[in-house]
Order: C-alpha cells, then sequence, then structure tokens
C-alpha cells in the first residue's frame, strides 16, 4: 500500500487534503523525526471561512507554509507540514481556510492538544511537557483554551445552593472555590476571600444563566466578608456557617487549654489527638490514657466535654428550638468554666448565632468543598507550586469542574 495513501486515512483527511510526502529526518540533538506534507488537489477550491458566507468555490489567493506538532509516531516526534489556502471572497475578501487538524491560530494537531489536556487531569503540567518535549508555557496555553471554552457551555439555571470555601495558593495569597453540592463540582474559582469575591462569582453565575435570587442556602464558614458578600449579592439567601467550621474551633480552643495546662502538668504533653479525636477513633490504650486524666480532673478533660457536647448537639438536635436550647446551655457552661478558650469559643457562636442556628432549617455542609479541597491541595502538592493564580484556577476546573471538554476537542 502506499505510504501516503496510508496515513491519508490514518488521519481522516477528505478531500481535496491528502498526504503527499512523507519523511524521517534528523532532528535537535541528532534524534529522527517523522515529518508529514499534507497537501490538496491542483485547482482546489473552498468555502469562504466566514461564518454568515454561503459560498462553497472560492478561488484561491496565495498559499503560506504552516507546521503542527502532531502525536509521536512510535519513538519519533511526529510534526504535520502544509500549505494553508487563503481565499478571495468578493463579499468578506481574503481569508484563511481551517484546516481540519488543527485549531487556527495553533502550532499544534487537535489529537495533540486533546491528549496533553487528558493527561493533564492526572499530571503536572511541568512533567508532562518534559514527556513531550515542549516548553510548558506553550502547553498551559492550549490547557487553557480548552477550559475556558468549555466554561462557556456550563449551565447553572438550576442551581440553588452553594457552599464558599478559600484555599490558600502559596503564602497568604487566596482564592474562593464555588461549589454545587447538588452537582459535587466547582462551579466559580475568583481571588481573594472578601465581599468582592461573592460579587464576582455573582457576575460569573448570571453569565451562566445562574440566578443569585434563587440561592437559598449558603455554607460557608464565619469570615466577615463572605457575610457580607452573600447580603449584597445574594439578596435571598440564608447563610449557613458549616458546622464542620464550628467544630474547627472548638478543637482550637481544646488545644490551647492543653497547651496552657501542660507547661504545669507534663502528662498532657503530646496528647493533643487524645482530646480532638472521638472517642470510637482512639486505640485501647489512647482510651485508657484519656479516662486516667479525665480522672484527675485536668481541665482539658472539661474542655473535651464541651466539645463533645457540641457535636452531640449537631448530631441529636430535630429541630432548631432543641438546638438553641442545647446552644444557650452549653455557652452557659463554657462562660462559667474559668477555661479562657472555651469563654471566647463562646463569645464566637453567639456572635454568629442566627448563621449557626440555620444549619438546622437546611441541613447542609461544606462537606463536598473539604473534598474537594483534598484534591486542590493534592493539585498543589503533585505541581509543586503553580506560578501564577490563573494556572491554578484553570487546573481546579479541570480537575473538579466536571466539564464537557468533548464540545471543544473533538
Amino acid at each position: 500500500m502506499d505510504t501516503t495513501l496510508l496515513f491519508t486515512a490514518a488521519l481522516q483527511l477528505l478531500d481535496p487534503w491528502r498526504v503527499s510526502g512523507v519523511e524521517l529526518r534528523d532532528g535537535e540533538g541528532g534524534r529522527r523525526e517523522l515529518h508529514i506534507t499534507i497537501g490538496f488537489e491542483p485547482g482546489s477550491r473552498f468555502s469562504c471561512p466566514h461564518a454568515e458566507c454561503g459560498r462553497e468555490a472560492c478561488p484561491m489567493h496565495d498559499v503560506r507554509n504552516r507546521v503542527w506538532r502532531h502525536l509521536n509516531f512510535f519513538q519519533y516526534k511526529a510534526f504535520i507540514h502544509a500549505g494553508v489556502p487563503r481565499v478571495s471572497c468578493p463579499e468578506h475578501g481574503v481569508r484563511a481556510v481551517p484546516v481540519p487538524w488543527a485549531r487556527p491560530g495553533s502550532g499544534f494537531t487537535l489529537l495533540f492538544e486533546a491528549m496533553v489536556v487528558e493527561l493533564a487531569k492526572s499530571q503536572p503540567v511541568a512533567d508532562i511537557a518534559e514527556q513531550v518535549g515542549e516548553h510548558d508555557t506553550r502547553l498551559w496555553r492550549f490547557i487553557r483554551h480548552y477550559v475556558d471554552q468549555a466554561r462557556l457551555y456550563e449551565d447553572y439555571t438550576g442551581v440553588e445552593a452553594i457552599g464558599i470555601d478559600e484555599t490558600s495558593r502559596k503564602g497568604h495569597r487566596y482564592i474562593t472555590v464555588v461549589a454545587d453540592p447538588a452537582e459535587r463540582n466547582v462551579i466559580c474559582v475568583v481571588p481573594g476571600k472578601d465581599a468582592n469575591t461573592v460579587k464576582r462569582f455573582a457576575l460569573d453565575f448570571m453569565d451562566h444563566n445562574g440566578d443569585p435570587n434563587r440561592v437559598t442556602p449558603v455554607t460557608c464558614d464565619m469570615s466577615p466578608g463572605f457575610a457580607k458578600g452573600i447580603r449584597e449579592h445574594l439578596p435571598n439567601a440564608a447563610k449557613v456557617i458549616d458546622k464542620f467550621h464550628v467544630i474547627k474551633h472548638a478543637n482550637e480552643a481544646v488545644d490551647k487549654v492543653r497547651k496552657t495546662q501542660a507547661g504545669r502538668n507534663p502528662l498532657l504533653r503530646r496528647t493533643k489527638y487524645l482530646w480532638l479525636r472521638n472517642e470510637e477513633g482512639l486505640t485501647g490504650l489512647q482510651l485508657e490514657t484519656r479516662h486516667n486524666l479525665q480522672k484527675q480532673r485536668v481541665r482539658t478533660g472539661r474542655a473535651c466535654q464541651m466539645r463533645e457536647t457540641l457535636q452531640d448537639i449537631h448530631a441529636t438536635s430535630t429541630s432548631r428550638m432543641q438546638a438553641e436550647a442545647g446552644f444557650q446551655t452549653l455557652c452557659s457552661w463554657m462562660m462559667h468554666s474559668r477555661l479562657e478558650p472555651m469563654k471566647t469559643l463562646a463569645r464566637r457562636i453567639r456572635r454568629h448565632w442566627q448563621d449557626i442556628l440555620t444549619y438546622f432549617d437546611h441541613r447542609c455542609t461544606n462537606a463536598i468543598l473539604e473534598g474537594l479541597n483534598g484534591i486542590i491541595q493534592h493539585i498543589k502538592t503533585r505541581a509543586r507550586g503553580l506560578r501564577n493564580m490563573d494556572y491554578f484556577s484553570t487546573m481546579i476546573y479541570l480537575t473538579c469542574g466536571k466539564l464537557d471538554l468533548a464540545t471543544v476537542t473533538i
């Protein structure tokens, strides 16, 4: 079989395109490369590239030679060479004809780009660039293109509940991640963690047919910036303080009590997780050690009981009224405990009283976001840092956004 016919079939080229030459050449560093030349039948005519033009047989104006990187052929780098025709349309002037194997303006074929985008879901882009022998900046350029294009097709018409959480990229540089708990995916990533982040989310939400007025529960932490943004840009939303954030503050308070006591009681040193874990999560020896310390009436034991009571209120309360009575009793106990970290916790709960109680109306949490945050942290770890926030956002959308990439890569 003629090699040119074989490669024409392999590349799925349709008339008038056909492979006119295939050659192995010496490339950089003496490595062999496969170069495929694509041409078209003499006298061929092409349709006008303008979307609104119906002319199907415009005369050719000239030809511009182009090169694209293609998928490797066995161990060889592969390149496609072609003269791209420009046609002369009486109505729209001279325009370049789009080629079926690559996007306009790209230096890579569609198949090469699709392969890299798929690999980027599970590998650092820097590692992929090393594998394929390209600079990672060139890969980032088209990865961002496909993610941005896929997001244009996202439709948030039915989204009525969201979760908001922030994460840091490096140091104190934060991004805010907004998730749809029903679909379990990220729908928006914006820089910062203040009220403006909610404003930017609302604008992006509307760009995708979302209605901020239909969003009812918004699950988040105790950030005053989020609270202000929700009031201003999600007018009908009920702010729900995520119960996991409340328990997190309780854990921090218990550990502060332990640290204060550990200076006078050496037995409390290195016992942090004895007090922060639930009893079912402790080994037999750990449980015995904790019970023995509690018998000594250590203050950390009392603080731990308060934390467990807080968990019980969230777990057993069947109504907002029942939960409110439980919180009132607990806060009174903490305020009379003479344990300053627990008194601080009680004041924090009282400051966010209504938003914490709103949980018992909607029973929604940021558990989905906590799970997605684990994936996001893994992105940072495996990439050993990302150069800018745009790259970070792109990877979050690619791995956690459930984007339909088929709509833009096929």
